[in-house]
């Protein structure tokens, strides 16, 4: 069967974890109960059927469910606490299916009132020994990271987290963990000695086999109940594409997290749809440029939206972007350094339990193209005009569909050019779209 390697913040996790820093926090951000669902799409031509495993830290086995199928195209969605039998806790999940599928993962506090993030899961082809974490955070404007880092192999690994301060080639800080075969361990910032408050650092985490590492960038103070969740990188390139930026759009902001990891400075370029571009040279190897753009001359002008291209002057990068609003929301979604002309959704809403998603495609080819989106279990469709090179195509849910509301399926984008999608969902309507709480998830869409 072929597989997808989760680290999952499992059912009801308990708030107060032991890192292996030796810090009291909770993973993945101290802002309360956290619980976890997940969502399955089956990516091919034919049928899946498919079988979920939990893991404690230790690697042992603590739950197999029964086999379920998974139609074309279809997805399939499972929250964590309802699995009967299975302990309040943390665990590493394993998805295997006899088809090509792809997995997000939204873990929430108290309900998503307080918290709430998504991620990508780790297709088991593309785990890696090494990964690379554009942010790592001991209270930088009251925001630290932890890292979850699971041993997808059959022996016991050891794992190496290392800290990068900016124009800074060697690490400023380290700490390492023995994870069991099949087992876990998280990595906790906060008060790690040698990170300074009020500094971004980058992380390179390493092991010697395979691993699949989701990271989390939570507020407190003032930030409280802010978290940020995505899948770092293995590799990186020297183009990279980010769909959603925002000044001010609708009140929402983003920041691109641009870190170098090659073995030599370089100059990296951010350029927008509308053609403006910025530039921060001499970035050390395992540093970060930070591209803001609320703030004043970004390229951005406020209340508008644009999709980015990033390019290095010769050095691979990897990009994070982060997403937040004065209303608590916040979010992350990694840039793609290349495109497909068919891109998977796994988790689509259109008033779900108050919740809605925004799809956002780039056309990163070099023609105009139309974009189709279309949704599983319903005969809707969304067309986009031309889309230049460069262009966005956006469809909000709630306004640009006919989907029913309380839908809960995956969606298809395809076009005769290559695309790199994300999906951000939230609660836009009605009295709760003005609470103050992180009820925004974002992750990539797959291409095939």
């Amino acid at each position: 069967m072929k597989t997808i390697k989760l680290t999952l913040a499992g059912a009801m996790l308990a708030s107060s974890l032991v890192g292996a820093a030796g810090v009291n926090a909770a993973v993945p951000g101290p802002s309360g109960t956290f619980a976890s669902a997940f969502t399955v799409q089956n990516l091919a031509g034919s049928t899946a059927t498919c079988v979920y495993q939990f893991y404690d830290a230790a690697g042992a086995l603590k739950h197999t469910s029964a086999s379920f199928p998974l139609g074309v195209g279809a997805s399939a969605s499972t929250y964590v606490p309802s699995i009967g039998g299975l302990a309040a806790g943390q665990y590493a999940g394993v998805i295997s299916c006899d088809q090509q599928v792809a997995a997000v993962v939204n873990h929430s506090a108290n309900g998503g009132a307080n918290s709430g993030a998504s991620y990508d899961g780790v297709d088991s082809t593309k785990v890696a020994n090494t990964w690379f974490a554009p942010n790592a955070f001991n209270n930088y404007y009251g925001f630290s990271t932890n890292f979850v880092v699971q041993n997808t192999t059959g022996a016991a690994v050891q794992v190496t987290v290392q800290i990068f301060a900016a124009g800074n080639p060697n690490a400023v800080a380290t700490q390492t963990a023995n994870i069991a075969a099949n087992g876990y361990s998280n990595f906790e910032q906060k008060g790690l000695a040698g990170m300074n408050a009020g500094t971004a650092y980058s992380a390179k985490i390493s092991a010697n086999g395979n691993i699949a590492v989701e990271a989390n960038v939570y507020g407190e103070g003032a930030a409280a109940g802010q978290l940020y969740s995505y899948t770092p990188f293995t590799s990186g390139s020297t183009t990279a594409y980010a769909p959603l930026t925002m000044n001010n759009y609708y009140g929402y902001n983003s920041s691109v997290n641009v870190q170098n990891v090659g073995t030599t400075a370089t100059n990296i370029t951010i350029t927008y749809g509308n053609g403006s571009s910025k530039t921060v040279n001499n970035v050390q190897p395992g540093g970060l440029a930070e591209f803001l753009q609320a703030a004043a001359g970004s390229g951005v002008a406020s209340g508008d939206k644009q999709p980015a291209k990033v390019t290095s002057s010769g050095q691979p990068v990897v990009v994070l972007v982060n997403q937040s609003s004065a209303k608590n929301r916040a979010a992350s979604y990694t840039g793609a350094s290349a495109g497909s002309t068919t891109v998977r959704l796994p988790t689509i809403h259109r008033r779900y339990f108050k919740y809605s998603s925004a799809i956002n495609c780039q056309n990163i080819g070099g023609a105009a193209a139309t974009i189709s989106i279309a949704y599983s279990g319903s005969a809707v469709t969304s067309v986009s005009g031309s889309i230049a090179p460069g262009g966005l195509f956006e469809v909000v849910t709630p306004f640009a569909t006919s989907l029913p509301d309380g839908y809960n399926g995956a969606a298809t984008a395809t076009s005769s050019q290559p695309l790199v999608c994300i999906a951000n969902e939230d609660i836009i309507e009605g009295a709760d779209a003005n609470n103050n709480a992180d009820t925004l998830y974002s992750y990539e869409g797959v291409g095939q």
